[in-house]
């Protein structure tokens, strides 16, 4: 397994108080994703400041590959996921992709991996929340914005050699 991203701080961080402002909400969704895209490139995936994962997806409508720069939580040899996608009103593509195509790849410091992802439901959901929350507490004000419940996927590899 990769060494994994420290945990952030909790709701009081000032990224959290920043991620929330809705000028950064308004171009966040534009900008912090290519920004981060550019930063796997240069850096073969082993810095992207922001963004803990690559993760490769297959589109649920057109069967494309797709790249997509998430904030990652480390979970016992596994990673969490939360498809808040910047407290917008509609879940991100990703999840979408996800839940029609499981099957997907992760790209962490470098390493890539083939992986599954699962929707979570019931308490296994509840308890992955509070790791989410544990790791970066922004995502917790952002409920305060939608009315959404976040789609939150548990990551697992699925090489052999971890």
């Amino acid at each position: 397994m990769t060494d994994v991203p420290k945990p952030r701080a909790g709701a009081d961080d000032p990224l959290a108080r920043i991620v929330t402002k809705d000028w950064f909400r308004a171009i966040g969704p534009r900008v912090i994703p290519q920004m981060h895209r550019f930063m796997n490139r240069v850096t073969r995936g082993r810095f992207v400041p922001g963004a803990g994962m690559m993760l490769t997806t297959t589109g649920a409508k057109t069967g494309k590959r797709r790249e997509t720069p998430l904030e990652a939580v480390p979970s016992a040899g596994t990673w969490i996921v939360v498809g808040s996608n910047f407290a917008q009103e509609h879940h991100p593509a990703w999840t979408s992709n996800l839940i029609a195509h499981p099957e997907c790849e992760i790209l962490v410091r470098g390493t890539s991996t083939p992986a599954i992802a699962e929707l979570l439901d019931g308490d296994d959901r509840a308890a992955a929340w509070q790791e989410a929350l544990n790791h970066f507490g922004g995502w917790r004000a952002y409920t305060d914005i939608t009315d959404r419940e976040f789609r939150i996927f548990r990551i697992t590899p699925t090489d052999v050699d971890r």
